[in-house]
């Protein structure tokens, strides 16, 4: 294994500067060649100092590699690196299905690094390096040969799926360092030289790239690690997120972290890290001078995409669940995710507004608790902002139902309030410990039906406390019942056919909502 890695850094080395000039995105972070360089020499470095074992030496790589990472190239490298790892852990020798799986954890790993996956990058890869090890080859260098193969074909592709390297005309820098460690990874095993492709480079001159991301005008790029990480990575990327932009790499396991990030804000990125531990290797650089650099050097001048014309109205709705924002969105509102226990913030809410990119936004909170924070992000924004004061996100579907782009913004406003009046909802969840509320006395794990936020029924059986708050809202004629993240699909049917057999006159209608704690809502209407 040590030797294979050797080889491929090896590779590597002899082309890294092909991989260099190939390195036309938009957003120089280092040149992608020298970064990935750089973290497989972290990843040797630490692999030859330990115990000269299959699965060792794996574990030693990985960890290399994550210590070693620079740009996003590294850290993506670094986590492919990891799939090795997690798939020889507790072998003694890689076979066929050992590969298949290292090439499976690969792709996922790779792909749950980045915030926002691009095609046409060295992402593209790890999909045909999965896709290829699907197919059982008689031994592992017959498969690594499909491998490689698939990959060859994968290469020629980034060419025309990112837009960026179709303007240049080149493949992805990063997709072709990974196919150069790939191949020197088969001729070690295989004993056999395998042949370099040759790809063709940019001629600067001809073209200036076009970056389908923000302005980076001002921002920064911040890198560093977290030794022992006290908080889970999936949070700790969440709450960065609030502050980065179309690059935020959060990634690693329990004894280490590596984030990468460009921000306009490095000094909360780092008080995030500070969260989760003791931060070291820290590097924050401009990211103007790198661009400038970046042009200087190869002759690429980067334009930022034209921003898009403001509309005259536009409309942001916090949503509880990835259903809920699929309607939303069909219905043509930006979608912020929020609602209970995860709130967004005045910051979050002014972003959202700034996101919709129209001179008049209407704000639907969809949650009592989201109101004020909008309220504050309205009074600070330079667009004209109404905030519709849902209660609950059933309301907001149905204000959503009347917006009109058409219209005047004022009038909009005015239209969607209206009809989120008339609307009802009813949220049905578990109740966290014993209370009284709303002059009922709720055991804790008893089902609530909550009827546009007050307590209107409980009991142990989550459909029937559903129905009985659902027998308040005599004049109804449409009732659409929201299932939860967890919630099955014979649990959804049982509950929709009590409401049908109890309302025979109202029409019931079923979508996913994915909305977390409340297992239903239901939108009166």
């Amino acid at each position: 294994m040590l030797r294979a890695l050797e080889a491929a850094t090896a590779r590597l080395e002899a082309n890294v500067d092909e991989v260099n000039a190939l390195n036309v995105y938009p957003v120089p972070d280092g040149d992608t060649g020298t970064n990935m360089l750089h973290t497989m020499r972290s990843a040797l470095k630490e692999a030859r100092a330990g115990e000269r074992t299959l699965a060792a030496v794996s574990a030693a790589a990985a960890h290399g590699a994550l210590m070693g990472a620079r740009g996003n190239s590294g850290v993506i490298l670094s986590q492919i690196v990891r799939g090795m790892k997690d798939a020889f852990a507790g072998k003694t020798n890689a076979g066929v299905p050992e590969m298949r799986r290292a090439a499976e954890l690969a792709r996922r790993y790779a792909y749950d690094a980045v915030s926002a996956p691009a095609p046409g990058t060295m992402l593209t890869l790890t999909v045909a390096m999965e896709d290829a090890a699907a197919f059982e080859g008689s031994d592992v260098v017959d498969m690594l040969r499909g491998m490689t193969a698939e990959t060859e074909r994968a290469l020629a592709r980034t060419r025309e799926e990112n837009p960026t390297n179709r303007a240049a005309g080149v493949v992805d820098a990063g997709a072709r360092g990974l196919q150069l460690l790939l191949e020197g990874l088969l001729s070690s095993l295989s004993g056999k030289e395998v042949p370099l492709t040759r790809v063709p480079l940019a001629t600067p001159s001809l073209y200036a790239a076009t970056s389908q991301a923000p302005s980076w005008e001002g921002a920064y790029d911040v890198q560093f690690l977290v030794q022992n990480p006290s908080r889970p990575i999936a949070a700790v990327r969440e709450e960065m997120l609030k502050f980065g932009a179309d690059c935020v790499l959060v990634v690693g396991d329990e004894q280490l972290l590596k984030v990468h990030v460009h921000t306009l804000e490095p000094d909360q990125i780092v008080r995030i890290g500070l969260t989760a531990g003791r931060i070291a290797d820290v590097v924050v650089e401009d990211l103007d001078a790198m661009t400038a650099e970046h042009e200087r050097a190869t002759g690429i001048v980067v334009a930022s995409a034209p921003r898009p014309t403001l509309a005259a109205v536009g409309v942001v709705a916090v949503v509880p669940g990835e259903g809920f924002a699929r309607v939303a969105r069909s219905l043509g509102a930006s979608v912020l995710r929020g609602g209970p226990t995860m709130n967004p913030s005045t910051e979050e809410l002014l972003a959202a507004i700034t996101a919709a990119n129209a001179k008049t936004v209407v704000i639907l909170p969809n949650d009592k608790n989201v109101i004020l924070a909008a309220q504050q992000a309205a009074k600070v924004s330079s667009a004209t902002v109404y905030v519709v004061p849902t209660r609950n996100v059933a309301q907001g579907m149905a204000a959503l139902v009347a917006f009109d782009a058409e219209r005047d913004p004022a009038d909009v406003a005015k239209v969607m309030a209206e009809v989120a009046d008339r609307a009802h909802g009813i949220e049905v969840t578990r109740a966290v410990r014993d209370a009284t509320i709303d002059g009922e006395r709720v055991r804790k794990g008893e089902a609530m039906a909550l009827l546009d936020g007050r307590v209107a029924a409980h009991g142990d059986d989550e459909t029937t406390v559903l129905c009985e708050a659902a027998k308040r809202l005599t004049e109804s004629e449409i009732f659409t019942l929201y299932s939860g993240e967890d919630v099955d699909e014979a649990r959804v049917q049982h509950a929709a056919q009590r409401l049908r057999a109890l309302f025979p006159r109202v029409s019931v209608e079923v979508a996913h909502g994915g909305q977390p704690h409340y297992p239903f809502i239901v939108a009166a209407e």
